[in-house]
């Protein structure tokens, strides 16, 4: 299987991981930019700390308290050999209410000045609760404009934080791939495959928008068993 292309600037990654009491479990990814130094892992470890407690100041009062960010892996993503830097805990969210299905998420699209067709970056949260229902399909006007609030508040909260010598900080989305290969099978069939950018490209996020409609993540439910 091909590497990943390198992005054009360096860039780390960052992931969030929500757990349930009954073993659910989801996540969120997004990138951030920095304009310093190759952060070491003692400074990701950091980055991570402060990034889960930018989500308890900011997005946890939109999260049913059935789910909790339990961790924070951030990876430089900038060489092959890129330090990584962690963050457990327990920080749960804090709306009380009617649980909805596990299934539910709120979407919150990533919006860059570049134009092009095909998907957008985004990332997904934990949902809200019954409350915040406008109807069957979709969330309230005062909850998405909470959420669009909120997610801004929370990135404005990491940009702003200064570890080590990484210098400046920014929200960025990262594109691998551009267009596709037709892979032939011996059936005479093709099976259209994304094609890798020879330097994967990176975009500044310039807002957000957090849909009205409610989104899902499907595969939340996990083995019990094993």
């Amino acid at each position: 299987m091909a590497t990943p292309p390198l992005p054009a600037s360096s860039v780390v990654r960052v992931r969030l991981d929500y757990t349930s009491p009954d073993g659910a479990k989801a996540g969120s990814r997004f990138y951030i930019g920095y304009s310093g130094s190759t952060p070491t892992a003692a400074n990701l470890d950091t980055l991570a700390t402060d990034v889960a407690a930018a989500w308890q100041s900011h997005l946890a009062n939109l999260v049913t308290t059935t789910w909790t960010l339990s961790e924070v892996d951030i990876l430089d993503i900038t060489t092959l050999t890129g330090a990584t830097g962690n963050w457990t805990g327990s920080n749960p969210g804090l709306l009380s209410g009617t649980d909805l299905p596990y299934q539910v998420a709120q979407n919150i699209e990533f919006q860059i000045a570049r134009r092009y067709r095909g998907g957008k970056p985004r990332m997904f949260v934990p949902p809200a609760t019954q409350s915040q229902l406008q109807d069957g399909a979709h969330w309230t006007d005062a909850y998405v404009a909470d959420m669009i609030l909120q997610c801004g508040n929370f990135f404005s909260e990491i940009e702003g934080d200064t570890v080590g010598s990484m210098g400046s900080l920014s929200h960025v989305n990262v594109s691998y791939y551009s267009g596709y290969n037709n892979v032939p099978f011996p059936s005479g069939r093709t099976k259209v495959v994304p094609k890798y950018r020879a330097t994967a490209l990176v975009d500044t996020v310039t807002g957000y928008l957090a849909k009205k409609e409610l989104s899902s993540q499907r595969r939340r439910r996990v083995a019990t068993t094993y």
